[in-house]
């Protein structure tokens, strides 16, 4: 795993996306340090830890979720500080963690449509065995917004929705003026064929020009300005 310095606070991993991994985050706080996702599994939050420790940055007190999609939240069993999620996140979590994760359970929810064949096929390569698979709800949840102070900067974690799914939230450093945006503004895909919602993605967009903030970090591509990001997402309406 390649983890990238973005500045002395600051740093976020690779994404892969053979096996859905998105990108998680780290920030470094004079009080405590925060992470941002838990990843796809076990071996995705271990490896992501690992090279924190590699790096001698202290482990994270806190993970923030974005999402509740697999792919952001099922490391959360194995992290060993607390995790903090919206209501919104929480009660989409208690759902999947009473679902059944064995290979077949998840065969029969891709047929009626309820898991879609992009996620299968990743969880396929990721997990050796569907058993493994173990989802978790949040320990500390917040309904609209939460501010964590760092010491050295304000980590602001709020919920927006947007086009991609209604529980969203956006993490963003007031001082570094980075914005971790998970996959907020991407098209629906368990619920709309992966298209997006214009009318969603406008409200989307008013919430990000409220954001003092100029390097958007996204689930599964590279940081970009947010002139740029900006200038892309009104193009999608």
């Amino acid at each position: 795993m390649i983890i990238n310095k973005f500045s002395e606070n600051i740093y976020y991993s690779d994404f892969v996306r053979e096996t859905d991994r998105p990108v998680l985050g780290y920030i470094r706080g004079d009080k405590f340090s925060v992470m941002i996702d838990a990843g796809n599994s076990q071996d995705h939050m271990e490896e992501f830890l690992r090279e924190i420790e590699r790096m001698n940055l202290e482990m994270p007190k806190y993970c923030v979720i974005t999402h509740h999609h697999w792919d952001h939240s099922f490391g959360m069993e194995f992290f060993k500080g607390e995790t903090i999620v919206s209501r919104k996140t929480n009660d989409k979590l208690e759902y999947l963690k009473k679902l059944k994760w064995d290979k077949e359970s998840v065969l029969k929810r891709l047929e009626t449509g309820e898991e879609i064949e992009f996620a299968y096929n990743a969880m396929v390569v990721e997990y050796e065995n569907f058993d493994d698979i173990k989802v978790s709800t949040g320990d500390i949840i917040f309904e609209d917004k939460l501010i964590l102070d760092l010491g050295n900067d304000l980590c602001h974690i709020v919920l927006v929705g947007g086009p991609h799914e209604e529980d969203s939230s956006l993490i963003y450093l007031e001082k570094e003026k980075v914005l971790f945006a998970g996959d907020a503004h991407s098209g629906d895909y368990y619920h709309n064929e992966g298209k997006i919602d214009g009318e969603k993605m406008k409200g989307y967009i008013g919430n990000l020009e409220a954001i003092d903030f100029n390097t958007y970090i996204l689930g599964h591509d590279n940081p970009i300005e947010k002139e740029t990001i900006m200038m892309l997402l009104k193009k999608l309406i």
